[in-house]
């Protein structure tokens, strides 16, 4: 009994101890800075504004070109079945790349509501971040090119080979629905 009451007691400072410092550890964070809002003339504010939404313009059609590489390649690889010998490398190749496409489409959209909010707010730090982050996509965009023409290449052996896996399969089929005295007979012929 008094082993067990003794056991109650140190589980009660225990939890007692845990809860202090869990208290303790819900301080109060720092308040973070506001952030600097650089002013510009009219004139300046409005020339960032329009050449970002020119270059904003530009990259569209870049990437609905790239857009269309990839959908040329889903078209090759979504049918290809993913247990072929050595193609998990080159899958998972394109899965990234085609994410990563995806987040640059996702981007525009983005990019074009911070544009409104900065242009509104007046904001010549944010319209100078949003150039450059149009810019760094810029940047990405002969990546992913260079990425799409290597998957495009790589795809093909696969490709032969998923045609041939598909003959074998289709010839064992064919083979099971003859009997054996068909493929015996077959075979005896050539």
């Amino acid at each position: 009994m008094f082993a067990a009451s003794r056991l109650r007691i140190l589980q009660g400072l225990m939890i007692l101890a845990i809860g202090g410092s869990l208290v303790a550890c819900h301080k109060d964070a720092p308040q973070k800075p506001k952030p600097l809002v650089v002013k510009k003339s009219p004139a300046e504010l409005k020339q960032l504004a329009d050449s970002s939404n020119e270059a904003l313009e530009g990259l569209k059609p870049v990437l609905g070109a790239l857009n269309d590489k990839f959908k040329a390649l889903h078209q090759q690889f979504d049918p290809l079945p993913p247990d072929l010998p050595d193609f998990e490398a080159t899958r998972g190749k394109f899965n990234s790349a085609d994410e990563g496409l995806g987040r640059m489409n996702a981007k525009i959209p983005w990019i074009t509501a911070k544009l409104a909010a900065a242009v509104k707010a007046e904001d010549g730090a944010a319209l100078e971040e949003i150039a450059k982050s149009i810019a760094s996509t810029y940047e990405d965009v002969p990546q992913v090119n260079q990425v799409a023409m290597e998957l495009l290449h790589e795809v093909v052996p696969f490709t032969k080979m998923a045609e041939q896996y598909e003959a074998s399969k289709k010839a064992i089929c064919d083979s099971d629905k003859m009997g054996p005295e068909a493929v015996t007979r077959k075979r005896s012929a050539h």
